[in-house]
């Protein structure tokens, strides 16, 4: 008996050695692998990032940010979320006109090509800029406010003024050559702004 017994337990140590080099292999294998994807300024990387295309801002609509749902459901008023919104004006700019002229964010439709549905932005861009990047200067040289600098991963949070030109901004930011990746912060509905 003492003998079967010597002989399982070394089989379950080799067997257990062999799953260990096993899982050392495989996480080799995985971790060996390039995991970065290039952008445009940026050709140290294995794989091309695609255009990225810049999303659709709706500007004919209006979005209300209803967090105590105080806005009925009227005929060509929908939901997402916490947001009450409409795609050309009617019934739900009467709520939007005191709300734009109280300095309260205001927020648009966003289509993205591709994706059923629709997002919702306030003019907040998120920027990946090259190391060495001032962000304050990127804000001054394209009149922008500075919301949050993440350094670690060379990202930035900008508030434009206003909606109209956004697109041209965004385009014009995506050429400069302290960026890599401009895309607008769009907002989860079912969570609302921050």
């Amino acid at each position: 008996m003492n003998q079967t017994m010597i002989i399982k337990s070394i089989s379950l140590r080799v067997y257990c050695l062999l799953f260990s080099f096993g899982i050392l292999f495989i996480q080799h294998d995985v971790f060996s692998q390039e995991p970065f994807v290039s952008t445009a300024n940026n050709s140290n990387s294995v794989v091309e990032q695609p255009a990225r295309l810049i999303p659709t801002i709706l500007f004919e609509s209006t979005v209300i940010f209803d967090e105590n749902d105080l806005i009925p459901l009227l005929p060509n008023i929908y939901q997402i979320g916490n947001f009450k919104y409409e795609l050309t004006p009617g019934a739900l700019s009467a709520f939007y006109l005191p709300q734009s002229a109280s300095g309260e964010r205001i927020y648009k439709l966003v289509q993205e090509q591709g994706i059923d549905g629709y997002k919702i932005s306030d003019g907040s861009m998120l920027i990946e800029y090259l190391e060495g990047t001032d962000t304050a200067a990127i804000a001054n040289d394209f009149s922008l406010e500075l919301i949050l600098d993440f350094p670690s991963v060379r990202t930035a949070s900008f508030q434009a003024s206003t909606f109209s030109g956004l697109n041209e901004l965004m385009s014009t930011l995506a050429e400069d050559d302290r960026i890599n990746l401009v895309s607008l912060d769009l907002i989860d509905p079912s969570i609302g702004p921050r």
